[in-house]
Protein backbone atom coordinates (compact mmCIF):
# COMPACT_ATOMS: atom_id res chain seq x y z
CA UNK A 1 0.00 0.00 0.00
CA UNK A 2 1.29 3.31 -1.02
CA UNK A 3 1.74 5.81 1.81
CA UNK A 4 0.01 9.21 1.12
CA UNK A 5 1.85 12.11 1.40
CA UNK A 6 -0.16 14.77 2.82
CA UNK A 7 2.34 16.93 4.07
CA UNK A 8 5.59 17.66 2.42
CA UNK A 9 8.60 18.07 4.43
CA UNK A 10 8.93 21.75 3.30
CA UNK A 11 5.47 22.46 4.85
CA UNK A 12 6.49 20.90 8.40
CA UNK A 13 7.40 22.94 10.97
CA UNK A 14 5.87 26.24 10.15
CA UNK A 15 4.51 28.78 13.04
CA UNK A 16 1.59 30.43 11.14
CA UNK A 17 0.31 33.45 13.14
CA UNK A 18 -3.39 34.31 12.59
CA UNK A 19 -5.13 37.43 13.69
CA UNK A 20 -7.94 36.20 16.00
CA UNK A 21 -11.78 37.23 15.62
CA UNK A 22 -12.02 36.53 19.27
CA UNK A 23 -10.26 37.70 22.35
CA UNK A 24 -8.56 34.35 23.27
CA UNK A 25 -4.87 33.61 22.52
CA UNK A 26 -4.12 29.96 21.50
CA UNK A 27 -1.22 28.17 20.62
CA UNK A 28 -1.86 24.91 18.42
CA UNK A 29 1.04 22.15 18.20
CA UNK A 30 -0.09 19.58 15.16
CA UNK A 31 2.02 16.26 14.83
CA UNK A 32 1.43 14.01 11.90
CA UNK A 33 2.30 10.16 12.39
CA UNK A 34 2.22 6.79 11.12
CA UNK A 35 -1.62 5.44 11.34
CA UNK A 36 -2.11 3.96 14.59
CA UNK A 37 -5.94 3.15 13.82
CA UNK A 38 -4.72 -0.22 13.89
CA UNK A 39 -3.24 -0.15 17.26
CA UNK A 40 -6.63 -1.01 19.41
CA UNK A 41 -4.58 -3.04 22.23
CA UNK A 42 -2.48 -0.22 22.77
CA UNK A 43 -4.41 3.05 21.90
CA UNK A 44 -1.08 5.01 21.17
CA UNK A 45 -3.23 8.38 20.45
CA UNK A 46 -5.25 7.68 23.92
CA UNK A 47 -1.86 7.55 26.02
CA UNK A 48 -0.45 10.86 24.34
CA UNK A 49 -3.83 12.43 24.99
CA UNK A 50 -3.71 11.57 28.60
CA UNK A 51 -0.16 12.44 29.07
CA UNK A 52 -0.06 15.73 27.46
CA UNK A 53 -3.97 16.63 28.63
CA UNK A 54 -3.37 15.25 32.11
CA UNK A 55 -3.53 18.28 34.63
CA UNK A 56 -2.61 16.92 37.91
CA UNK A 57 0.29 17.53 39.78
CA UNK A 58 3.61 17.53 37.50
CA UNK A 59 1.86 17.82 34.30
CA UNK A 60 2.66 20.18 32.21
CA UNK A 61 -0.45 21.94 32.55
CA UNK A 62 0.58 22.73 36.03
CA UNK A 63 3.93 23.82 35.15
CA UNK A 64 2.84 26.56 32.45
CA UNK A 65 0.32 27.78 34.59
CA UNK A 66 2.86 27.77 37.89
CA UNK A 67 4.88 30.17 35.14
CA UNK A 68 2.01 32.49 34.43
CA UNK A 69 2.24 31.29 30.74
CA UNK A 70 -1.33 29.40 30.64
CA UNK A 71 -4.99 29.26 31.39
CA UNK A 72 -6.03 26.11 29.95
CA UNK A 73 -4.39 23.23 27.82
CA UNK A 74 -6.41 19.76 25.49
CA UNK A 75 -4.69 17.47 23.87
CA UNK A 76 -6.21 14.55 21.46
CA UNK A 77 -5.63 12.35 18.69
CA UNK A 78 -7.80 11.32 15.29
CA UNK A 79 -7.13 8.90 12.11
CA UNK A 80 -7.27 10.65 8.93
CA UNK A 81 -7.76 9.26 5.63
CA UNK A 82 -9.31 6.15 6.24
CA UNK A 83 -6.18 4.85 8.47
CA UNK A 84 -3.13 6.26 5.91
CA UNK A 85 -2.00 8.70 8.77
CA UNK A 86 -2.97 9.62 12.54
CA UNK A 87 -2.42 13.61 13.69
CA UNK A 88 -2.05 14.86 17.65
CA UNK A 89 -3.09 17.99 18.46
CA UNK A 90 -2.36 20.08 21.63
CA UNK A 91 -3.88 23.30 22.20
CA UNK A 92 -2.98 25.26 24.59
CA UNK A 93 -4.99 28.81 25.90
CA UNK A 94 -2.22 31.05 26.23
CA UNK A 95 -2.24 33.78 29.07
CA UNK A 96 -0.68 37.75 27.84
CA UNK A 97 2.65 36.61 29.13
CA UNK A 98 2.61 33.43 27.36
CA UNK A 99 1.74 35.43 24.07
CA UNK A 100 4.51 37.33 24.56
CA UNK A 101 6.63 34.07 25.45
CA UNK A 102 5.12 31.38 23.13
CA UNK A 103 8.04 30.00 22.13
CA UNK A 104 9.12 28.79 25.81
CA UNK A 105 5.47 27.71 25.57
CA UNK A 106 6.74 25.27 22.51
CA UNK A 107 9.86 24.31 24.52
CA UNK A 108 8.23 23.45 27.31
CA UNK A 109 6.09 20.99 25.30
CA UNK A 110 9.09 19.34 23.55
CA UNK A 111 10.70 18.99 27.39
CA UNK A 112 7.93 17.52 28.32
CA UNK A 113 8.03 14.88 25.84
Amino acid sequence: MNQINCYPSERLGQLIKYVPVKDVNELKLYWILPSYEKDIDSKPLDYFSHLFGHEGENSLLSYLKAEGLALELSAGGDHELGGSFSTMEICITLSDKGLENYKDVIEAVFQYA
